[in-house]
């Protein structure tokens, strides 16, 4: 297992969503809305198994201090719908999307050491995620400053 930064262009972000797919259940998220998001000067955290496959992920982006603030202020529950243009390609403000593990590969450390290779890589910049599953809040917790808990399934964290 190792991880490897990369850009996420078309292919890459194809193999993310087909790692979404596991998880979440939104007909929404199409390879359309993932263009609309991101660009090829964002970048993921990627997990590989010696075959070379994508297992995990980690994304986080650039964003501006007015989405940085609202999700660190519990303003905004659900990041589905946030404009692209807060997105940047540089900022001191990172959000972290999210972190994503398939079943097989979960509960061995992987997520832990993602994390931290991700904060350590971005220690001078403030960084917040909004949290919705329980191996998140743990995972989160760990490495992470708890802000608020917002409702039954979502928290968020920051790391300043």
């Amino acid at each position: 297992m190792n991880f490897k930064e990369v850009k996420l262009d078309i292919e890459n972000l194809k193999k993310i969503k087909k790692i979404d797919s596991t998880f979440y259940k939104n007909e929404e998220l199409t390879l359309d809305w993932y263009l609309e998001r991101y660009n090829s000067n964002h970048s993921a955290i990627i997990l590989e198994n010696d075959k070379d496959e994508y297992v995990g992920y980690l994304v986080s982006v650039p964003v501006t201090k007015e989405l940085y603030d609202a999700i660190k202020n519990g303003i905004l529950l659900n990041d589905i719908y946030i404009n692209p243009q807060h997105f940047l390609n540089e900022s001191n403000y990172n959000y972290l999307v999210s972190i994503l593990i398939l079943n097989e590969y979960r509960n061995k450390g992987y997520g832990k050491k993602i994390l931290e290779f991700y904060l350590e890589k971005n220690i001078n910049n403030k960084c917040c995620a909004l949290v919705i599953t329980d191996d998140g809040f743990r995972l989160c917790n760990k490495k992470m400053n708890l802000v608020k808990i917002l409702n039954k399934q979502t928290a968020v964290f920051v790391k300043e």
